[in-house]
């Protein structure tokens, strides 16, 4: 059968940004890593990076794979896109949502909340819920907002978590359409897992709310969503439809073919949050990079103001039995004026801030870059005219 010429995808992607994130991505554990990279523009929601590992070469299955080839890309799920093609719990980054809806519902951020000290571990906190108890790598003592989101404090975020109630809570990641997929053009996306209010019906308690609260269990992400979750944030409360595809053309325009263009879609929804609400989370984030015990404070890089909050949730088996991690690192910057959302994703990682905080370093060092090549490129040819 003769050769039918192909069509070009142009994609959205900045290929200074993908290069970075992608060899970022590689910097943690080589071509082992398992993981993730996005770059959002939180103002219209195109994607400037989507890097996943491990990756493979389509090549390989033109020219035909080894047995072993085979077995080792399996065990690696090396054809998931772990951007947006798995499912994930996000841990304490989806603190945000928790804290907006505190804020919301009338949380004074000023409040102090006493963490007492883990009788088991001292230098830790904790919470009991019922015959649960729910275990802090932050420290014990007195909280206000800030200081425990920086500190990522699961003792904090319970106990206004419990007070407030999970339905709050829910219609919030509601509205960030979680468990629901993202639209995109490639239709490589899932939906993940959400509660719904009627949940709230059906066998659910305070331990619960208390998993709820640090992004355990009830709620399954992708990376997109999270980046989703960030240029919202970001904005003042847009939430947006992430775009992967600007167009696809003929490869020969002398056919005659039409271009099929995919536009910026209209707003998905608001989060419904004040300004004030807004205010607060981006100066308690601005806190977890630039503050020096902040979690998140391997990621900073001189020149950008960084907004950030760092995530480590547990894997557990059928038997609830620890498995492993998934470290979170979700951001945006500059804090001045919001432009990229940048979320970093790792499996079996130590914590989110020193296993991811480094690779959104390196992807934001590339921004920085590429900002100051675009302002020298302006300037250039406005001395030309």
């Amino acid at each position: 059968i003769p050769a039918e010429p192909g069509r070009n995808v142009v994609l959205t992607l900045d290929l200074h940004l993908q290069q970075a994130a992608e060899q970022a991505l590689q910097g943690v554990f080589g071509s082992a890593t398992r993981g993730a990279v996005i770059v959002m523009d939180v103002q219209s929601g195109d994607i400037l990076a989507m890097a996943s590992s491990p990756t493979l070469d389509p090549n390989w299955y033109a020219r035909g794979i080894t047995r072993e080839e085979w077995r080792r890309i399996q065990e690696m799920n090396a054809e998931m896109n772990r951007a947006t093609h798995q499912n994930y719990m996000p841990g304490s980054i989806f603190k945000t949502v928790v804290g907006m809806a505190a804020l919301e519902t009338g949380l004074n951020p000023e409040e102090i909340i006493e963490i007492k000290p883990n009788p088991a571990q001292p230098t830790k906190g904790f919470i009991r819920v019922g015959n649960h108890t729910f275990h802090d790598t932050a420290e014990p003592g007195s909280f206000k907002f800030r200081q425990a989101l920086k500190r990522s404090s699961n003792s904090y975020f319970i106990t206004v978590g419990l007070r407030i109630g999970p339905e709050p809570i829910i219609r919030l990641g509601q509205r960030l359409h979680f468990g629901e997929r993202e639209g995109l053009e490639t239709l490589q996306d899932v939906p993940g897992s959400f509660p719904n209010l009627r949940r709230l019906t059906s066998g659910w308690n305070n331990i619960t709310t208390g998993n709820l609260c640090i992004g355990q269990d009830t709620v399954w992400v992708t990376p997109l969503q999270i980046a989703v979750l960030m240029s919202a944030i970001a904005n003042g409360g847009n939430v947006l439809w992430p775009r992967l595809v600007d167009r696809v053309e003929p490869a020969d325009p002398t056919l005659g073919v039409p271009t099929t263009v995919f536009p910026r879609r209209p707003l998905r929804d608001q989060l419904g949050v004040s300004e004030r609400t807004i205010k607060i989370m981006h100066d308690a984030m601005l806190g977890d990079t630039e503050d020096s015990d902040g979690t998140g404070k391997k990621a900073a890089v001189p020149g950008i103001r960084i907004c950030a909050k760092t995530g480590t949730a547990q894997v557990q088996d059928e038997h609830n039995t620890k498995i492993g991690l998934t470290t979170w690192f979700a951001s945006f910057a500059p804090y001045e004026k919001p432009h990229y959302a940048v979320v970093v994703m790792v499996e079996n990682g130590e914590f989110g801030g020193t296993t991811c905080g480094p690779v959104a370093k390196k992807v934001y060092t590339a921004i920085l870059e590429r900002e100051r090549s675009n302002a020298a490129k302006a300037q250039a040819l406005a001395t030309i005219h």
